[in-house]
């Protein structure tokens, strides 16, 4: 059926690709363990805080408005939420917007 040349490459083809999913579940559990990690996420918070000063104002002023308003009135939790939701929604798409023309440029 088959011969031994071929064979042998079959061999030798499946033993690169047990290697190469070796190597992919070790990064894999390498990545988890990392994303696990508090000490990792606040790496990037602060990290992305230095990039994106604007981004961090921005969302702290958002952020402590609705607290105050939620404060004062606690039964529109969920109607302030909603807003945030629509905020975070447009702000995303003038982001997209703003970036497709950017590379387009």
């Amino acid at each position: 059926m088959f011969q031994r040349k071929e064979l042998e490459q079959l061999r030798l083809q499946k033993e690169q690709l047990v290697s190469q999913s070796d190597a992919n579940r070790q990064r894999l559990m390498s990545d988890w363990q990392r994303l696990q990690s508090s000490e990792i996420w606040l790496g990037e918070i602060l990290s992305f805080s230095r990039r994106h000063p604007l981004w961090i104002v921005t969302l702290a002023t958002v952020a402590g408005t609705l607290v105050a308003k939620t404060l004062r009135q606690p039964r529109t939790i969920v109607k302030r939420i909603g807003q945030v939701g629509k905020l975070a929604s447009m702000a995303f798409s003038a982001w997209r917007l703003l970036r497709r023309k950017k590379h387009k440029l």
